[in-house]
């Protein structure tokens, strides 16, 4: 089953280049082929220090050369010095050696940006991060609460310092007051530390839509586009109507199935299956987030062009639906969303660690445990 083409997906995918020329890239900018070539030198140079620093460590020197005894005590703490300085070459070689590829694809990004009256830039607005895909933290919704003034809870923008552990590049957005856009189209790359939450996948293409008001944690994970699996609590899992569980897995939060089945009407599930069954769906506060798999430069003309295309249709289908949305569980039932349902249960990481600890465990003693079996025998 392919998903429908119709007339403005066809004019989206027309007016993006079909070309990006060389010379189109010099002309942008007059010195990246210079640039390329001297990383290119970078590059080679690095071979040469990390060549060294191999033969320092091995103790490999060609017979020729000869050591004072005085300096071959220090040969390790050279190697290291040459390691650093061959990572350093080598990364910034490789930079400025990638960036007329890199400014061939933006270039083709900023054409179709101009057709479409949208912003464009290399490095997107980084999202904050929230809901299951962007790693939410426990400190998000906290500084969320403190950002909220007023009746209705809208968020002021002044001081906002949620945490942000990923990067956007070669961004389509659409201006708004906040501090966020209405609209943004990017390749998302995780940023975070060693120690900070990590999401279902480290990259991936994104629609980030806003909703007129806030609604319940749903995420609908998309059978062809990878499962994700071990991060939300099995009772959440819900069914749908008609065969929308043949393409998607449910969730919601306990006691929000009939919430979801208010939200996720027939005409928004059935196109969800017509033009985004092969992405992942969450909607999280106020917000649309649609994830793909599809984030290389082969993509760039069919994803971005079908997730704008979502952004007209299906999301402004699921738009109206929001603004009949009512929780009568919250305080402010026509703006909010009352506690239970702002977040979807995750499995705690101490908990899958722990099993997998135990399975390793077991996997690993059960030949001693038959041996002992078997000798007492």
């Amino acid at each position: 089953m392919s998903a429908p083409v119709d007339d403005r997906l066809t004019q989206f995918r027309a007016e993006w280049p079909r070309r990006v020329t060389w010379r189109e890239v010099g002309e942008a900018d007059a010195g990246v082929f210079v640039r390329a070539l001297g990383g290119a030198a970078l590059l080679v140079l690095a071979a040469v220090t990390g060549t060294a620093a191999f033969w320092a460590l091995s103790g490999g020197l060609p017979r020729s050369w000869r050591v004072p005894e005085a300096f071959a005590g220090a040969l390790p703490f050279l190697a290291f010095l040459l390691i650093l300085v061959t990572m350093g070459l080598a990364v910034t070689g490789l930079v400025h050696l990638v960036r007329p590829f890199e400014l061939r694809r933006l270039l083709a990004f900023r054409r179709f940006a101009r057709e479409r009256d949208l912003n464009c830039s290399l490095e997107g607005l980084a999202p904050v991060s929230r809901g299951v895909f962007f790693a939410e933290p426990r400190e998000t919704q906290r500084a969320t609460a403190r950002l909220r003034s007023g009746r209705r809870g809208k968020l002021t923008g002044a001081g906002d310092t949620r945490p942000r552990l990923f990067g956007t590049r070669f961004a389509l957005w659409r201006a708004s007051p906040g501090w966020e856009p209405d609209l943004q189209i990017a390749v998302a790359r995780y940023r975070g530390g060693k120690s900070d939450p990590k999401g279902p996948r480290n990259a991936f293409r994104f629609l980030q839509l806003r909703l007129p008001r806030t609604l319940p944690h749903l995420l609908l994970d998309s059978r062809s586009n990878g499962r994700i699996r071990g991060a939300l609590a099995g009772a959440q899992r819900i069914s749908l109507e008609g065969d929308f569980d043949r393409w998607f897995v449910a969730h919601a939060p306990g006691g929000y199935e009939r919430d979801a089945l208010e939200i996720l009407t027939p005409d928004v599930m059935a196109g969800l299956i017509d033009y985004g069954r092969h992405w992942d769906i969450e909607v999280v506060d106020d917000l649309l987030i649609v994830v793909s798999n599809r984030f290389r430069r082969g993509s760039d003309r069919d994803e971005t062009t079908a997730m704008l295309h979502f952004s007209e249709t299906v999301a402004e289908a699921l738009s109206h639906q929001t603004r009949t949305y009512s929780d009568p569980r919250a305080d402010w039932p026509r703006s909010e969303v009352a506690p239970a349902g702002r977040r979807l249960r995750r499995v705690s990481a101490v908990w899958a660690t722990a099993i997998g600890v135990a399975v390793i465990a077991v996997w690993l003693g059960s030949p001693l445990v038959v041996n002992w079996l078997l000798d007492l025998n």
